[in-house]
């Protein structure tokens, strides 16, 4: 139950932020799939990273829902870049 719950919460912030949108039975989510799987990620990891980490990587995340910056995984690492396609580098841990 309390997962469907954080599971809930976060599309909720996905619609807030504009990148979950619902046109009848259509839904547009271009980044939410990189976006929820950084989340995830973060989520799994929460218990080793400081408060201000956890909170870098989830300003990233924002930003890249907001299409101010562009993220990605690269062999287990969250890479970060300019928009668009500009030089990436490491964001933040591995997986």
């Amino acid at each position: 139950m309390a997962a469907n719950k954080s599971s809930d919460r976060i599309i909720e912030w996905f619609k807030q932020e504009g990148a979950l949108t619902q046109e009848g039975n259509l839904y547009r989510a271009k980044r939410v799939f990189v976006a929820n799987s950084i989340i995830t990620w973060i989520r799994e990891q929460s218990t080793g990273l400081q408060q201000d980490e956890i909170e870098y990587v989830m300003k990233t995340v924002r930003l890249f829902l907001q299409n101010q910056v562009d993220l990605k995984w690269n062999l287990g690492r969250i890479e970060i870049g300019a928009i668009p396609g500009g030089e990436t580098r490491p964001l933040f841990g591995e997986i």
